[in-house]
């Protein structure tokens, strides 16, 4: 083998050489490409929200073919048997009845409880309040006398009386 010859398998090589590391760099960054695209909280995000909208619109699309469906069993059912259905109602009334009247029935007892406890004092709050109302009526009866007395001069400022002197 010559000097040229080996010289030119040496060449061939280093270019095949360069040409691997160009294509495993572009690989490479092929890969770290993917890698970022698949662990960036925008683009999981992103995937995350359209799986979601694709369930939506899945189930969506099963409800709507499904309650027509369901509409026309139930009516089916109702034609077919309106004895238990009816029965089924008038029960169901005398649940939502009961519930209330159960209800309306405890809020009495709470009432009454609350008066128990409160009997000696509400008595006491109950006098102390007449006590006050009647100060209180005392009170607008005396400034009605009061004002009376006084004639038009009563609750007036200064410049109101000085105004009303100077009018003929």
């Amino acid at each position: 083998m010559n000097m040229k010859d080996s010289q030119g398998a040496q060449d061939t090589s280093t270019e095949q050489l360069r040409t691997e590391i160009a294509q495993t760099r572009a690989d490479l960054g092929d890969d770290v490409a993917a890698l970022s695209e698949k662990v960036s909280p925008r683009a999981r995000m992103s995937r995350a929200v359209d799986t979601a909208r694709g369930g939506v619109a899945s189930a969506t699309s099963r409800a709507r073919l499904a309650a027509p469906r369901t509409a026309r069993q139930a009516a089916q059912t109702v034609r077919n048997h309106p004895v238990p259905m009816a029965a089924a109602a008038l029960a169901l009334t005398g649940a939502a009845a009961t519930a209330l009247l159960t209800r309306r029935r405890a809020a009495k007892v709470r009432a009454a409880r609350k008066r128990a406890v409160a009997g000696p004092w509400s008595a006491l709050a109950g006098a102390v309040a007449t006590a006050l109302l009647a100060r209180r009526r005392a009170d607008k009866v005396r400034t009605a006398r009061t004002r009376t007395a006084a004639g038009p001069w009563f609750g007036h400022s200064r410049a109101e009386r000085t105004a009303r002197r100077a009018r003929p």
